[in-house]
């Protein structure tokens, strides 16, 4: 039986998956077992994959989203750790021998996850270490309160033990964009302790339309802390001082929503998040000032609203509601 079990979902990334399946097979430890989970898929993907036949398993499914994908990998996984790896992502040689020996050197973590280089579609490198350039807050230890103020925990980076997964029954297929971030809190709520290597062991493929600077994302991250707060009992577990700062993040989320909303012609939507807010956090005098800037519009705004719905009715045809891994993609940027 293979000690590390790799999981790569997949959609419409055949120009890609082949070189992320080359940078697994030259990992300088080898005890592993390859899991692709194609989401549905209609370009040349299973072609792509017949040439690595004898090397991996393959399953396929529906389009279903890259949170089902994975879960359905772990179905499949026996590995007493489990690694996760986009089919538009690379690894370095190393990374998987670096994290096996974190793990069994350090037993109290669960988790182990390191820097990464950031590449755009062309392999040219954007960040050679993307957490040092950019001095991002990195979650260690027992990091529950830094995991809530930023999800700076890139899922390409990871290795964790199989008692984690059980921990948390997989990713959330509700969460899209988000899946992953809210596993590794519901970890740090469990008390999960994280390691963390200072070096980049993986290359994350920036491309255009990233995910995190859509409004569904932002709608995402506001049902990820909803769900905290309510379903997971986050206060009850974690106290007051947690559950507030979960609640600070729904108001910013949400205040961005509304100003989303204005500033592309949806007035009305802007004023209906705000009230909201101003019921919430009747105090906070920037609330009053958007709701009057969303009762009287900008020109400025009012055209750019125009533009967007005309860009929409051009380009979104009503029964494109698949959805897609492989636009727009979660970015770094959270």
């Amino acid at each position: 039986m293979p000690r590390v079990s790799i999981i790569v979902p997949t959609f419409n990334l055949a120009r890609y998956i082949g070189r992320a399946l080359e940078s697994v097979f030259g990992q300088t430890y080898t005890d592993y077992e390859v899991i692709v989970v194609d989401d549905g898929s209609t370009d040349n993907t299973r072609d792509v994959l017949a040439l690595y036949a004898g090397k991996l398993r393959y399953y396929h499914q529906v389009n279903k989203g890259v949170a089902a994908a994975r879960n359905r990998g772990l179905t499949q996984a026996t590995g007493e750790l489990i690694a996760y790896l986009d089919a538009d992502d690379m690894w370095y040689p190393g990374k998987l021998e670096r994290q096996v020996a974190f793990l069994d050197t350090y037993k109290q973590c669960r988790i182990v996850h390191s820097d990464t280089a950031v590449i755009d579609e062309k392999d040219r490198v954007i960040y050679s270490r993307f957490n040092q350039q950019t001095k991002r807050a990195v979650p260690q230890g027992q990091c529950l309160m830094t995991l809530l103020r930023h999800g700076h925990i890139e899922h390409l980076t990871v290795v964790e033990r199989r008692e984690c997964v059980e921990r948390t029954d997989g990713f959330d297929e509700r969460l899209r964009g988000v899946d992953d971030y809210m596993r590794w809190v519901l970890l740090a709520i469990e008390g999960v302790e994280f390691g963390y290597i200072d070096e980049p062991l993986a290359m994350y493929r920036w491309r255009a339309g990233q995910f995190s600077h859509t409004r569904p994302y932002r709608q995402t991250l506001v049902t990820m802390f909803e769900l905290l707060l309510s379903e997971k009992g986050l206060q009850a577990r974690c106290g007051r001082e947690a559950a507030d700062l979960v609640r600070n993040q729904l108001y910013t989320v949400r205040r961005d929503l509304a100003y989303l909303d204005r500033t592309d012609g949806r007035s009305r939507d802007a004023r209906r998040q705000l009230l909201g807010l101003i019921r919430e956090w009747p105090f906070r005098a920037q609330l009053y000032v958007a709701l009057l800037k969303s009762v009287f519009p900008s020109r400025r705004s009012m055209t750019s609203g125009m533009s967007s719905d005309r860009q929409w009715k051009a380009s979104s045809p009503a029964d494109n509601t698949s959805i897609s891994q492989e636009e727009p993609r979660r970015s770094l940027w959270r």
